[in-house]
């Protein structure tokens, strides 16, 4: 846990900051339903889209309150966002999760490990304070690809996010 810390520290403190062009975020909705610690940084491209990555790890020992398993993933991702009439910053993402965790084994019998990666949609709505306090509202889906025992069929992508823009 503490190797993904300083690599996110030393991430964040290498990048050239420019005036409100990076989002640092945590997850408050994956804290409390998932017992899980959810960081994103996001890369502000322009008015109009951006690029980030989200880091997920569990902190709970055994199932959550959703009985999802999934004990860590990393999430690349595309966010083109959109005007709907008088309201800014709706956005759609295009996603990538490469996600680990445990689950049944195919014939049921025993508990595996599995490491899978899904794509996947989002949507949601970002709110932005003319200080720079960030909280952003989406929910999505993805499905796993490479079907491996013990991962399952869809991965979700629910968070409510706060941090800020820099």
């Amino acid at each position: 846990m503490k190797k993904y810390i300083v690599i996110i520290v030393l991430l964040i403190v290498g990048i050239n900051v420019n005036a409100q062009k990076h989002e640092v975020k945590l997850d408050i909705f994956d804290l409390v339903a998932f017992k899980a610690l959810d960081g994103t940084y996001q890369y502000i491209l322009n008015e109009e889209s951006a690029v980030g990555v989200s880091i997920f790890k569990s902190l709970a020992d055994k199932d959550n309150i959703f009985g999802y398993r999934e004990d860590f993933s990393v999430t690349p991702f595309y966010r083109q966002y959109f005007p709907l009439g008088n309201i800014e910053n709706v956005f759609v993402e295009g996603f990538f999760a490469i996600n680990n965790g445990t689950g049944t084994s195919d014939d049921g019998l025993r508990e595996v490990s599995y490491t899978d990666g899904a794509f996947g949609l989002a949507g949601g709505k970002s709110f932005i304070s003319p200080r720079g306090f960030v909280l952003d509202i989406y929910v999505g889906l993805g499905r796993n690809l490479f079907e491996s025992e013990g991962s399952p069929n869809l991965v979700p992508r629910i968070g409510i996010n706060t941090g800020f823009r820099f």
